[in-house]
């Protein structure tokens, strides 16, 4: 009877986990969605460089292996907006004031620049940071706070957890007192 019980279960077990269950669950409508909804997360940014910056942001957090570990501003730029130019050199000057710390990624919005000349206005404005121009700018725009002003900044602590955001020039003082907050935290 043990022996028999024995069989009984083994054949269960063997017979309900053939190929067709691992169908069936793969082609159900939620694990293509999950699917689906994961590639919506992710967000694949050029920069002037042609270097590729992959960024995943759901619910006010930001992961990135091309950015870990450190803080990361998330700025929403173009180059015609006289508030963007006042507050690109207090980028730049905080990106080389703490290199092991914070990085900042600017987004070119709403700008139809030329290559050429967004060059010399990086060089005039000392960005030393990366500059997106492609990819999927407009919809992480979107997506990030159905941006419609600039400039919009979005300060992320070395985990990815959305702690600030900035409407309008950002301030130095804020800024920076911000980054020594979060530079030494764990």
């Amino acid at each position: 009877m043990k022996y028999f019980l024995l069989l009984l279960t083994t054949l269960f077990l063997f017979t309900g986990c053939d190929e067709d269950a691992k169908t069936v669950i793969k082609d159900s409508p939620s694990f293509n969605e999950l699917k689906e909804k994961k590639n919506e997360d992710i967000y694949n940014l050029v920069t002037t460089q042609g270097k590729k910056i992959s960024l995943e942001y759901s619910k006010d957090i930001l992961t990135s292996k091309d950015l870990n570990g450190k803080i990361i501003l998330i700025n929403f730029f173009a180059t015609w907006c006289p508030p963007c130019k006042e507050e690109l050199p207090v980028f730049a000057k905080l990106t080389e004031k703490y290199p092991n710390d914070f990085e900042v990624v600017s987004i070119l919005f709403k700008d139809e620049i030329s290559k050429s000349d967004l060059e010399v206005f990086m060089k005039k404005y000392k960005m030393n940071f990366p500059v997106t121009v492609g990819g999927d700018n407009e919809r992480l725009a979107k997506d990030i706070n159905n941006i419609q002003k600039i400039p919009e900044s979005y300060l992320f602590t070395k985990d990815g957890v959305l702690i600030d955001k900035f409407i309008g020039p950002v301030n130095e003082q804020a800024l920076e007192n911000l980054i020594i907050k979060l530079k030494d935290q764990k």
